[in-house]
Order: C-alpha cells, then structure tokens, then sequence
C-alpha cells in the first residue's frame, strides 16, 4: 500500500495488521482477567479466533499485550457471538 512519509511524499508500506473493525450490533462485556488467560485466548473466546487478539489490545488501555494480570478488568467486543451460546444445528 501507499502512505505518505514526514514530508507528505507517498512511500510503498507493509501495513501491520488489517482493521476488520468490530460489528456495531456486537455485545459488550466486561472481563475479569484469571490465572493464565492472555489476549490469545480471550479473543478465541469471545470471538471464535485467537488471530484478532489485537482488537482486544486496542479496546483497552494502552498496555503491553503480556501485561495483562489475575484482576484486571478489560472490554471485550463479542464479535457478534455471546459467550455460552449454544446453537443447535443437528437434526433429528
């Protein structure tokens, strides 16, 4: 992709990471972070994917990724999916 250096000049750049953004309609909830979960397995959890654990970091107040705690408290966008539902999908 494109992006303008200092000096405005268009330079070619690697992008970091790609902004799918978080459905407007998606629930919100707050967690209290316990034992060993890290931003990977929330995001797996509340999102269905362990990839957009950025999403996590970006809802939340800047802090290193691995200095989360027992007792902190985050946001977590569910990306669409309340956590413990059960969709049935098999027929009898």
């Amino acid at each position: 992709m494109q992006a303008p250096d200092a000096e405005g000049e268009p330079r070619t750049a690697l992008p970091i990471r790609r902004h799918e953004g978080v459905p407007a309609n998606s629930a919100r909830y707050a967690h209290l972070v316990t034992g060993a979960e890290s931003l990977e397995y929330l995001a797996w959890r509340y999102q269905g994917s362990s990839e957009g654990w950025w999403r996590l970091a970006d809802a939340n107040p800047l802090r290193f990724p691995l200095d989360w705690r027992p007792g902190d408290q985050l946001d977590v966008a569910s990306g669409g999916n309340a956590p413990g539902l059960v969709t049935r999908d098999r027929r009898f």
